[in-house]
C-alpha cells in the first residue's frame, strides 16, 4: 500500500512539473497518459474516473473565478483557465484516494495543509509560468489559502463518498 501511495505522489509531482513547464500541447497528452495508467493499474474503483471528471470541472470553476476576480492573472487576459491548468486538477484527483487518502479522516489537517499547499502551488506555478498573482501577493495568497481550506476537504469528501459507492 505504501509503495502505491509513494508512486502516486512521485508521479503526480513529476506530471505537475511537466504540465506547468511545457504548457498545454504537452500537458494534455502527458496528463491523459498518467491518468489512464493510474486508472488501469492502481484504481480499484470504477467511480474514480467520475471523481477525476468532477474535480476537473470544479477546477475549471475555481480557476475561472480566480481569473475573473483578477487574483490569478493570465498573460493573454483570458477568463478561462488554459488546458495545462485544467490538467493539473485531473492529476490532483488521482491523489485523493491514494497518496492523500489519510486526509479523508483528518478534516482539520486537510484544511490547514490544503490551504497552505494550495496557496503555495499557485505561487510556485506563477513563478514557473507567465501567469501572475494580483498584488499585493500576500493578500492574494491569503485568499487562496482560505479557498483551499475549503476546496481540498471538499475534494476529499467527494473522493470518499464516491469510493464507498462502488
Amino acid at each position: 500500500m505504501l509503495e502505491k501511495s509513494l508512486y502516486n505522489a512521485i508521479v503526480f509531482n513529476l506530471a505537475w512539473l511537466v504540465c506547468v513547464l511545457c504548457g498545454s500541447l504537452v500537458a494534455l497528452p502527458a496528463a491523459a497518459l498518467v491518468i489512464a495508467i493510474h486508472l488501469y493499474l492502481f484504481s480499484d474503483n470504477r467511480s474514480e474516473a467520475g471523481l477525476i471528471v468532477a474535480v476537473v470541472l470544479l477546477g475549471i470553476v475555481v480557476d475561472s473565478l480566480l481569473l475573473r476576480a483578477g487574483l490569478l492573472v493570465s498573460p493573454q487576459g483570458g477568463l478561462w483557465p488554459p488546458i495545462w491548468l485544467m490538467c493539473l486538477w485531473g492529476l490532483f484527483a488521482t491523489t485523493l484516494n491514494h497518496s492523500l487518502k489519510w486526509f479523508q479522516s483528518h478534516a482539520v489537517a486537510a484544511m490547514v495543509v490544503g490551504g497552505l499547499a494550495g496557496a503555495m502551488t499557485y505561487l510556485m506555478g506563477t513563478r514557473l509560468t507567465d501567469f501572475s498573482l494580483k498584488n499585493p501577493q500576500m493578500l492574494t495568497l491569503m485568499v487562496m489559502f482560505i479557498i483551499w481550506c475549503l476546496v481540498f476537504p471538499f475534494c476529499l469528501l467527494l473522493a470518499k463518498n464516491l469510493s464507498t459507492a462502488k
